[in-house]
């Protein structure tokens, strides 16, 4: 039997103890990255939300999220993960993780996801664009995909009843929506936006068209960008403004942001966009009641590029388990609406399209059912390379400047892209 003064010892080391493991505990700090999105309130707002129910499941902890802006991210991480000083967490862009996968500094998250049981609730395309050598290194965090924005009173006027589905359908209303309204003599009215400077408008041509921007071989990846079915999808969407000219001069240069402007002045009668500009048209008296939303027409298989975001762990993370924990939370329902909310893009959760939010309003469920056929650049840890060289930009941009054939710029672009892959035939 223990005697007082033992007894009081013992109190008192349990006493010193619980007080070493409380500082302990408070000083585990989780570090994540999120980047910036167009909606910062909001965002903020969400993420007091979560850090709040999470630090108070788990007594101790504190929750250090930091903005992180698009322009000159991918430089940060790196220079982050050579310096030892990776977060716990982080929101990547889709083309990022087979980068990092491959240097070893993100987590295989497939163990975790198999105990989660929700992994065949991911969107796929994002799935595809995290994993790298058969591992999971990412979650689908958010999606945004593509569709064809048009002037249904423009439409309309010429007697066009329903959008067409076909490419060559498409031309044609094409065609037919480029006039002179005003009769003096000039078109003022173009029929859809030609962006030369867009690569997220004329790649997923490649798919539609049965073909691959890459593949997979046992010498390493290869690019098919010079394959006859690609070449045959960007001579035609070139011809829309080298034969057909239903496109403004100089859109050879156009991003997303001058045919939005175009589409918004009324100069131009379809374009290709994101989902969260249909809030912004409504708004707009100029397009209110006049716009519509419709799939994207294709050759032979219909096609949507689908970029977002993943998130991922980092393994230099000392407190992975806890890392999850967290990343579990945000994967939950609540968060991923509230995510999607706050960026006005889509869920990375298939079950969250069927919410009638996405899949009866009538300009988002177009968006909706295109995730169906939603594909994501190829996972390629020299992705980034490519698209950092303008690889593709200048292949188009050859082209339609008629300074180069399909032929010799898609053969100048495969080159290049292997060199960049490290592929040879030898």
């Amino acid at each position: 039997m223990l005697s007082r003064k033992n007894l009081l010892l013992v109190l008192l080391a349990l006493a010193l103890l619980a007080s070493f493991t409380v500082q302990a505990a408070a000083r585990r700090t989780l570090e994540v990255w999120i980047m910036q999105t167009g909606n910062p309130a909001g965002a903020e707002k969400m993420f007091a939300e979560l850090n709040a129910e999470f630090t108070k499941a788990h007594r101790g902890v504190k929750v250090n999220v930091s903005w992180i802006p698009w322009t000159g991210a991918q430089q940060k991480f790196l220079t982050a993960i050579v310096g030892g000083m990776a977060p716990d967490l982080a929101e990547l862009g889709t083309t990022w993780n087979p980068d990092f996968a491959a240097m070893g500094a993100l987590v295989d998250l497939g163990p975790y996801v198999a105990k989660w049981g929700h992994g065949n609730d991911l969107l796929p395309a994002l799935v595809e664009s995290a994993t790298y050598n058969g591992k999971l290194y990412g979650l689908p965090w958010y999606a945004g995909n593509r569709s064809v924005y048009y002037r249904k009173d423009w439409f309309a006027e010429e007697g066009i009843e329903e959008f067409p589905t076909t490419w060559e359908d498409f031309v044609e209303v094409a065609i037919r929506l480029t006039k002179d309204t005003d009769g003096d003599g000039k078109i003022d009215r173009y029929g859809f936006s030609v962006n030369g400077a867009s690569q997220h408008e004329f790649m997923p041509m490649i798919w539609r068209n049965g073909g691959e921007i890459a593949v997979q071989t046992d010498q390493g990846w290869k690019a098919t960008i010079d394959s006859p079915e690609a070449r045959e999808a960007l001579q035609a969407f070139a011809d829309l403004y080298l034969k057909h000219k239903v496109s403004q001069e100089g859109s050879v240069t156009w991003n997303v942001l001058s045919s939005r402007k175009a589409f918004e002045t009324g100069t131009q009668a379809m374009i290709i966009d994101v989902a969260p500009l249909v809030p912004k048209f409504l708004d707009n008296p100029n397009l209110k009641d006049k716009f519509a939303v419709a799939p994207i027409p294709y050759f032979k298989e219909p096609a949507s590029f689908i970029g977002g975001s993943n998130m991922a762990m980092f393994t230099q993370s000392k407190q992975k388990d806890l890392a999850w924990k967290y990343l579990e939370l945000l994967m939950t329902p609540k968060y991923q609406m509230a995510w999607a909310e706050a960026v006005s893009f889509f869920p990375g959760r298939v079950s969250l399209l069927a919410d009638p939010k996405f899949s009866s309003d009538p300009y988002l469920s177009v968006f909706t059912e295109q995730m169906k056929y939603g594909r994501a650049y190829p996972a390629i840890p020299q992705w980034g390379q490519v698209e950092n060289s303008r690889v593709l930009l200048k292949m188009m941009q050859q082209i339609m400047m008629r300074k180069m054939t399909v032929e010799e710029a898609t053969t100048e672009a495969a080159k290049t892209m292997n060199i960049i892959f490290g592929y040879s035939e030898d």
